[in-house]
């Protein structure tokens, strides 16, 4: 029999992938060991289980750059840090770029490598140097991360929900959470007074949040994933792959060997909303068949290749493709960390300290996120990017 709900906690998180157990990790690391988490299935059975957790530190603003890169030392130190395996393998990274984007792509890379990211421009040749296999043919811009790799997003949750349990918290997964005001959470298995509630439920946030007046404007976005089987003469892994030409898709060494990881990179998926609960499980046919396509493109001797699985994942999209980290305007002690667009796993650990901060100091002191204030949508403050190109999941 499930174990009761407490009827009071000091903080209440609501969502239990990545970012609300990172987030309950993060504030039993600062002394706050009376949280309940709630997830209304199991640990990681939303998008965080479906995440490709590709760790890379290409972005366009400096702030992005700094969590980003908290993640990749957290997560390399995952053992020592958390007391608990993550997955990490360094792969390297090579972003694909048009010659259009070029005044992005050399933004990009000059502030990665003014935060101390180990990011550069590199030549065709250079990249044929890296991987022979790679076809750089064409007019085409490279930038090269060789610090990037990627987690497994099931081993780093489990990871940091032990930790969390071992210092008190309380996980309670198969809780619908059906109502959130300041001060308490109404479930459906009773309610729980809260000090402070923080809402990191991904595509489930927005409907919490609209009785308190604040609406969080996401699109919940389907995104579709292959899982590529290389011919058994292939040879060793590729790197990282974000080809944002007009191939726009990526690819990534699977934790199997022998195995890719496809997805796209256009955005236009976000311009046709699905219910969160109703996503379909696997990729389309089509979609995959695209995939294959634009995998011989860009990478040789794939041709003998096929598909040996695919799956769909929900990105919560917001209108600038950054997430909404604070507090809930208009609504005492409720705080929310959501809308992450399918590029929120690497920035978890960053997520906890901010939101751990805000919790217990009101105010983030290690990251000064107003560039993420939930409050920007109604200001129509949106945050602006230098890519020429979409955001990397």
């Amino acid at each position: 029999m499930a174990s009761a709900l407490p009827a009071r906690a000091e903080v209440v998180v609501v969502g239990g992938g990545v970012m609300g157990v990172a987030i309950a990790h993060e504030l039993t690391a600062k002394g706050c060991a009376d949280v309940v988490v709630l997830e209304r299935d199991g640990l990681a059975s939303g998008p965080t289980g479906r995440s490709t957790a590709i760790i890379r530190q290409h972005y366009s603003q400096a702030l992005l750059i700094r969590m980003a890169t908290r993640g990749l030392e957290v997560y390399r130190a995952f053992p020592d840090a958390v007391g608990a395996p993550s997955g990490f393998t360094r792969a390297g990274m090579l972003v694909v770029a048009d010659p259009t984007d070029r005044a992005a792509l050399e933004h990009n890379v000059a502030l990665g490598r003014a935060e101390g990211a180990a990011t550069e421009l590199v030549s065709a040749g250079q990249v044929r140097e890296l991987d022979p296999r790679l076809d750089t043919s064409g007019e085409l811009l490279f930038c090269f991360e060789s610090e990037a790799g990627s987690c497994d997003p099931y081993l780093v949750t489990a990871g940091y929900a032990a930790a969390a349990r071992r210092a008190g918290v309380a996980i309670k997964e198969g809780v619908q959470v059906e109502s959130v005001t300041s001060g308490t959470v109404r479930t459906d298995r009773g309610s729980i007074a809260a000090g402070t509630v923080v809402v990191a439920a991904g595509p489930w946030s927005a409907p919490l949040l609209e009785p308190l007046g604040y609406e969080l404007p996401i699109t919940c976005a389907r995104a579709e994933v292959g899982r590529f089987r290389l011919p058994d003469e292939f040879g060793p892994a590729p790197v990282i792959v974000a080809d944002f030409s007009a191939l726009e898709l990526y690819f990534k060494p699977a934790a199997e060997p022998g195995f890719l990881e496809v997805g796209s990179l256009d955005s236009s998926h976000a311009a046709r909303p699905i219910d969160p609960d109703r996503c379909p499980e696997g990729a389309d046919r089509e979609t995959l068949a695209g995939f294959h396509e634009g995998l011989a493109r860009r990478l040789r001797g794939v041709e003998g290749g096929h598909w040996r699985g695919s799956w769909s994942a929900v990105y919560d999209v917001t209108p600038d493709w950054h997430p909404a980290i604070g507090a809930v305007p208009g609504a005492e002690g409720v705080i929310v960390a959501a809308g992450f667009s399918g590029h929120g796993f690497k920035l978890a650990p960053a997520v906890g300290t901010v939101v751990a901060e805000l919790v217990l100091d009101e105010r983030s002191h290690t990251y000064d996120v107003e560039l993420l204030d939930p409050g920007r949508f109604e200001r129509e403050d949106l945050v602006g990017t230098a890519y020429g190109y979409s955001v990397l999941g």
